[in-house]
């Protein structure tokens, strides 16, 4: 928890600058009266960042030279809860109310405007954990979801659940839940907005990718193993692959790396070695996956699973 009741009232938007910029990326913010109240619940499930906001009226904004210091790779989510927000991004306008939400890009300038006091649920997490094609990403960035409609009605329930366990205990099954909205998210999203025609290989990268998570398991799976299963050489799938940002053989090694530190988080998997659990999603070198997962979590799998059945 961190709030401007930590400052004096005239430094309170500039520690409110830093506690968001600190929190989330670096953004600007500017209040509507001098002594301004903020303040904000942090909690990590893996790779989501799962925060509750509380503030007075205030603008946040994030600009290209912030963008340029700070690339993060990041999408967040704004779920009201209370209040309203005006987002704009990409010159596409969202006007959110009570139990509405939106995707926006940190790697893209945009602009927060709150008018009055407000809750806001936000959720973080990296770009690829959508796996939105291009032409689906341009029709779902800064678009408002209401809550009474099919896709709002589906995921706002389960984002309020994951909100409610900031803290809690039972860390292993809160973050099989954050993977799982996750996934609902994604699929639910791409089939209400992506443009299909506009990206006719679309179906082509999505049987591979389910080709890929069928596979996991075998440490034989490669770029090449892929590219036979979908009919398509090896070159042209690489090219497909790189217009969504990451190589196939970068994309095996990042859905392993997610589902064993799904399991680690496990109650029920903590007598089995954390080699077996690599040697269960392809990756039978112990040393290799153990750099691998720290490479891409911060902590070596030992250290991450002590830390999530702990509950820290």
């Amino acid at each position: 928890m961190l709030s401007t009741d930590e400052v004096a009232g005239d430094e309170s938007v500039d520690y409110w600058r830093h506690v968001i910029s600190d929190a989330f990326v670096p953004l600007d913010a500017v209040a509507q009266a001098p002594a301004f109240h903020g303040e904000v619940r942090i909690d990590r499930l893996g790779a989501l960042l799962v925060s509750k906001v509380d503030a007075e009226p205030h603008r946040v904004r994030r600009t290209r030279p912030m963008i340029a210091r700070s690339e993060r790779g990041y999408y967040k989510l704004g779920l009201q809860l209370t209040g309203s927000c005006l987002l704009v991004q990409d010159g596409q306008e969202a006007l959110l109310s009570p139990g509405d939400f939106a995707l926006y890009d940190t790697d893209r300038p945009y602009t927060l405007a709150f008018p009055e006091a407000t809750t806001m649920a936000v959720f973080m997490f990296p770009r690829e954990r959508l796996r939105l094609t291009g032409g689906g990403e341009r029709h779902v960035l800064a678009r408002r979801i209401a809550r009474d409609d099919e896709t709002g009605s589906l995921l706002a329930p389960l984002f309020l659940r994951l909100l409610g366990r900031l803290g809690g205990t039972a860390p292993g099954a809160t973050l099989s839940l954050a993977d799982a909205v996750l996934d609902l998210l994604s699929a639910l999203l791409s089939e209400r907005f992506e443009a299909r025609p506009e990206v006719p290989h679309a179906a082509l990268v999505a049987r591979a990718k389910a080709f890929v998570d069928e596979h996991l398991g075998d440490p034989a799976l490669c770029p090449d193993a892929v590219a036979a299963a979908v009919h398509v050489s090896t070159r042209y799938l690489q090219k497909l692959f790189a217009e969504e940002g990451e190589g196939v053989a970068s994309w095996i090694r990042t859905r392993r790396l997610e589902q064993c530190r799904r399991d680690l988080a496990l109650p029920g998997t903590l007598a089995k070695p954390v080699s077996a659990v690599g040697a269960a999603w392809g990756l039978p070198d112990a040393a290799h996956f153990s750099r691998a997962f720290k490479a891409a979590y911060g902590l070596s799998p030992r250290e991450f699973r002590a830390r999530a059945l702990a509950g820290t």
